[in-house]
């Protein structure tokens, strides 16, 4: 996905719209206006088309963000904090925390959503029942109780990281007690499912001729891409268990004076190390840590004027986490905050630091080894 607009928040949940959202909500409303209720209801003006087509969509969307809201709703009660909901281009997707520690709880938080789907087709699906008079309404309510329902069918789906694959990885990992060997299975269901849908899309295409191949073709590629990534993700949660703090910390950061401007630093240390952080001091005193990323948000023109130490995090503003702290846990609390990195503190003495990029290649070159 791309940038995104963050358009509010949904009991204390951030709500954002990616920019391809505003593709797929075009292409609905045009699909509405001028296929679906044409042929459904012939008399209507052209006018009453695109205003029904405009609010079938925006309820459609609607739809979505409440099926990701069940997810959310279900794994904070499970412990799981939602970071965000992002509507796009291939519908929603809410980003958690951490993964569910016990598969009872995936279970729960997979489920919630298609039952969300389930029961707003069934809401839908009666307002038009009772909707005999007002054909606007009806004609809105029926396809939003059809659209709802086929949601949740593809949604459960048994292919992973789709609702369905993670209701078959939970039940596999109650079965087996083995995670990774849950996420495994449901992973290559995830692999078998997008390319049938990539197969299934150029048939269609090929044979056919039906545009809506296209879909399916880029849905498949989607479903595949979003599977190794989120396997990736399992797999680097699970390669960092059983470590801590002490053991993923890096000890020795170049050091650099607070009075340095951003000039200074960059045709300095920055083009003779590789260390992603430095440490800012004050004499021999450390008083902060700047990264890469930071010095990226000084813009060119101020290097001159800006110093170390005013671009840096100050020691006090960092974020502190204890040497026997589980490493697993540190990366957990990364994602939720959105925080580069963590000062590992030892009776009140700074002994290291941890950047999440480089707890990622720990994870990898665990993995590499077979450790």
């Amino acid at each position: 996905m791309g940038k995104s607009i963050q358009l509010g928040r949904i009991f204390g949940i951030p709500f954002r719209l990616d920019y391809s959202w505003f593709l797929i909500f075009i292409f609905i409303t045009i699909l509405l206006s001028l296929s679906v209720f044409p042929n459904g209801y012939p008399d209507w003006s052209p006018v009453s088309y695109w205003m029904v087509g405009i609010a079938t969509s925006l309820l459609f969307f609607a739809s979505v963000l409440a099926h990701e809201l069940a997810h959310s709703l279900v794994g904070r009660r499970e412990g799981i904090p939602a970071k965000s909901i992002t509507l796009f281009f291939f519908g929603g997707i809410a980003h958690i925390g951490k993964e569910a520690s016990h598969p009872t709880s995936e279970l729960r938080m997979a489920a919630a959503g298609p039952l969300c789907s389930i029961a707003l087709a069934g809401i839908f699906y009666g307002i038009s029942l009772l909707s005999s008079g007002s054909e606007y309404v009806a004609a809105l309510t029926g396809w939003l109780a059809y659209i709802n329902g086929i949601l949740a069918i593809f949604n459960m789906i048994p292919g992973f990281p789709l609702d369905g694959g993670r209701v078959l990885r939970s039940i596999i990992w109650l079965v087996t007690g083995n995670y990774m060997r849950a996420t495994r299975v449901a992973t290559m269901a995830g692999y078998g499912v997008s390319y049938i849908f990539i197969l299934g899309g150029i048939l269609l295409l090929l044979l056919l001729g039906r545009l809506d191949g296209l879909w399916f073709i880029f849905l498949g590629f989607f479903l595949n891409s979003a599977a190794r990534m989120t396997y990736r993700q399992s797999t680097l949660r699970d390669s960092i268990k059983g470590f801590t703090a002490q053991d993923v910390m890096t000890r020795d950061f170049p050091r650099v004076p607070r009075h340095l401007t951003i000039r200074e630093l960059v045709n300095g240390t920055l083009l003779t190390t590789s260390s992603q952080c430095l440490l800012i001091t004050d004499g021999e005193r450390v008083v902060g840590a700047l990264t890469m990323q930071e010095v990226k948000e000084v813009s060119r023109e101020y290097w001159d004027l800006t110093t170390s130490g005013q671009a840096m995090t100050p020691v006090e503003n960092l974020k502190m986490v204890q040497p026997s702290d589980e490493a697993l846990s540190i990366l957990e609390r990364m994602d939720e905050e959105n925080l580069e990195l963590v000062a590992v503190v030892k009776e009140g003495r700074l002994i290291g630091m941890i950047l999440r990029d480089d707890l990622i290649r720990f994870s990898q070159r665990l993995r590499d080894l077979k450790m």
